[in-house]
């Protein structure tokens, strides 16, 4: 490419940039930095949370604009290289990272610490949308499915072996949303993604029948639920009451005459008997920790000094904000010490003690225009590839928009997810913008000729 050539395909791009999207980010950037000025303002160490924050912003913003200005569809010409990257950088943090919080999730270099694991879920939905777009005439197969799925479990397993729970439950969207937008079969992504969800759910229903019915008696029902944790009798009664609903409902459905295949009677038994196992085995691997923020979703005045602790001083906060809120650095829950991670994971609770109804909804709104410029890029992508990476990132920064919120409502369990862009966080801010860059990118040459 001549040097002209080069000035008016840059030139092409600059118009062509989608400044409505671009305004959006901005406003949330600024936003989320007044919440953290104000939220870290009364911390011991405020002064060097500014000087991380401002360099990842700037370095955010270097790569925002590099990344903006190249071809995205190198990232599939290098798509193994990008995968192979994923794999390494969270591999080298299971040997080279420092346990924090019981977690060995980030590496400190030069004085900065970074979280590989960020970057990784930005790289496997890069890598797992050349091979969607590869197998687009066999996306309808089962096979399909299952090896997106396995392109990503190392990746996955790796971040959980950290364990870092939070960010492995953050590529589950990514994947479904990349995977449905594709086209696949919804009844076997269904059937998939329905046998996490029924696992993930067996560890939350033992909690509330312990929370809510500890002294429920062996033949109640709670206790019989209960008893299914222990790997006994009650665990292969249940398993043969869903090979009974199994075979009631194939001999209802051969006298209705409904044109049904028999394996399918037979799956959803066995299915269900292990998502059943798989949720006693995960019942039995969760941290204290990790059952304790069940505990505090489910039932929090119970541990109100405890494990609810967090949740109910981030209610307090949003409800005492009122419509117009109390004023940046004048939040009482914030500023006297009482709302925790006040500028990490509950930071739109301080939002809503300083800036109110309003603010909040502001907040809200800015991120629905991002969103929705992400789905307009996404359609107007100049290929499959484009649209697919698009699909996988607004999966993603919804579902933490509304487990990070849902969280600070008491709607969703306390998880460490940050909110994007607002969070303090230097790696999720650098990694944030270089993936929203990525979509600039894509709406920029959305017309062949660049």
């Amino acid at each position: 490419m001549t040097m002209a050539r080069a000035v008016r395909v840059q030139s092409g791009l600059s118009g062509r940039v989608d400044w409505t999207y671009v305004a959006a980010v901005a406003g949330l950037i600024i936003v989320g930095s007044l919440a953290m000025l104000s939220a870290a303002s009364t911390t011991s160490f405020y002064s060097s949370i500014l000087q991380k924050h401002f360099i990842a912003l700037t370095l955010g913003i270097v790569l925002f604009t590099l990344t903006l200005a190249f071809n995205y569809q190198v990232f599939q010409d290098q798509s193994k290289f990008v995968y192979a990257t994923a794999i390494i950088i969270v591999a080298a943090t299971l040997i080279l990272g420092r346990i924090s919080r019981g977690q060995r999730s980030w590496i400190h270099l030069f004085g900065f610490s970074f979280q590989p694991a960020e970057m990784a879920r930005t790289l496997v939905i890069l890598a797992l949308a050349d091979f969607l777009d590869r197998r687009a005439r066999r996306i309808g197969d089962l096979s399909t499915i299952l090896l997106g799925l396995a392109i990503c479990a190392p990746v996955m397993l790796l971040v959980l072996k950290q364990p870092d729970f939070s960010t492995t439950l953050t590529f589950v969207p990514a994947i479904f949303g990349m995977m449905f937008a594709a086209g696949a079969d919804l009844f076997q992504l269904a059937a998939i993604f329905g046998f996490g969800g029924v696992a993930i759910s067996v560890p939350l229903i033992y909690t509330i029948c312990q929370v809510r019915y500890p002294l429920a008696a062996a033949h109640s029902l709670p206790g019989m639920i209960l008893a299914t944790s222990r790997m006994g009798w009650a665990t292969l009664a249940a398993i043969g009451i869903f090979c009974g609903i199994g075979f009631l409902a194939w001999r209802v459905a051969s006298w209705m005459r409904v044109q049904i295949r028999p394996a399918a009677f037979a799956a959803i038994p066995i299915m269900l008997s292990a998502a059943l196992l798989s949720g006693i085995v995960v019942q039995h691997a969760l941290k204290g920790y990790q059952r304790n923020r069940f505990v505090a979703w489910i039932a929090p005045q119970s541990d109100a000094q405890g494990a609810s602790y967090n949740v109910i001083q981030s209610q307090i906060a949003l409800g005492s904000g009122g419509m117009w809120g109390k004023g940046l650095f004048s939040g009482t829950q914030s500023q006297l010490g009482f709302l925790p991670e006040r500028h990490t994971d509950f930071v739109f609770a301080n939002l809503g003690e300083e800036m109110g109804f309003w603010g909040t909804s502001l907040i809200l709104g800015l991120y629905m225009i991002l969103l929705w410029r992400i789905v307009a890029a996404a359609r107007q992508a100049r290929d499959r590839y484009g649209y697919l990476v698009c699909a996988g990132l607004a999966s993603t920064i919804a579902f933490q928009l509304v487990l990070n919120v849902g969280m600070c409502i008491g709607l969703m369990p306390v998880a460490g997810v940050p909110l994007p862009l607002v969070s303090y966080g230097g790696s999720s801010l650098l990694v944030t913008l270089w993936t929203l860059g990525i979509v600039a990118n894509i709406y920029a040459r959305r017309y062949a000729l660049l």
